[in-house]
């Protein structure tokens, strides 16, 4: 019988190093975005950094909501306030991470939207697999286009939703809750 355990996981430094008398590979390494001079921070274990959560609106900057994720309070406040989202304003998340000590496959987002108890929507959003890195860097999603808020009386209210940061190999970087207000203008209380 075959084994499926994933390969050992190759140390950046170590892979820099094995080809160091191969200018190509080197070469193609820094084409990835490897950098072959990044130091891992030594006082924070985690792969993912998911700085902050962005919701920004096509047609209205100035009403951008950020959810800020540097503590765990801040996570646990994430479902305290709804985020106010104007019926029918187009819309997309920002993300702002960072990848950290080595290489993420298959980075992805797990979103789970409910109304009332009763499950709306489950979306699966792939970012991507990055190298670390010491910038944070921004993604949108949907990249090339925006999401559409519902509209119309039965449409506005509040929503639950769940959210999650996983990666191919199952790990789980940011998992947390946080509510939205579907409403008639963003600072209504309707």
């Amino acid at each position: 019988m075959a084994d499926k355990s994933a390969p050992k996981e190759v140390d950046l430094k170590d892979a820099f190093a094995k080809e160091s008398k191969d200018p190509a590979m080197i070469a193609y390494l820094k084409s990835l975005g490897i950098d072959p001079d990044y130091v891992a921070p030594k006082d924070d274990p985690r792969r993912v950094v998911i700085n902050e959560l962005q919701i920004v609106f096509k047609d209205h900057p100035d009403k951008t909501i950020t959810l800020k994720f540097a503590t765990e309070e801040d996570i646990k406040n994430a479902k305290k306030h709804a985020l106010v989202l104007k019926e029918a304003s187009l819309y997309r998340f920002r993300v702002s991470f960072r990848v950290q000590h080595n290489v993420v496959l298959g980075l992805q987002i797990k979103n789970t939207v409910s109304k009332l108890g009763k499950e709306l929507a489950k979306d699966v959003e792939m970012l991507g697999t990055y190298p670390p890195k010491n910038e944070f860097q921004f993604v949108d999603i949907p990249k090339n286009d925006w999401n559409e808020a519902p509209s119309g009386m039965l449409a506005r209210g509040e929503y639950k939703a769940h959210m999650k940061f996983v990666d191919d190999d199952n790990h789980c970087h940011l998992d947390f809750e946080y509510a939205v207000k579907i409403a008639k203008d963003f600072s209504s209380d309707e």
